[in-house]
């Protein structure tokens, strides 16, 4: 019973560590993003800062993300 759970706990923490990876690789591509466009003269709105942090925090994919806001 120790082992199995010392396994689930081993296995908790990859799965945490992967989040925590991916939620960086995110965190990267929007600060490339928001450079790259910055470089234009643009800012990003506050409705899409918001739609990028809740990407960032998987809350939403990107697909949504990208997709274009309903008016």
């Amino acid at each position: 019973m120790k082992t199995a759970v010392k396994l689930m706990s081993k296995n908790m923490q990859a799965a945490e560590s992967i989040m925590d990876a991916e939620r960086r690789r995110r965190q990267a591509a929007a600060d490339f993003a928001r450079a790259s466009v910055g470089l234009e003269g643009f800012k990003p709105s506050e409705e899409v800062e918001a739609q990028v942090r809740r990407h960032i925090n998987g809350e939403i994919d990107l697909t949504e993300l990208v997709k274009p806001p309903e008016r």
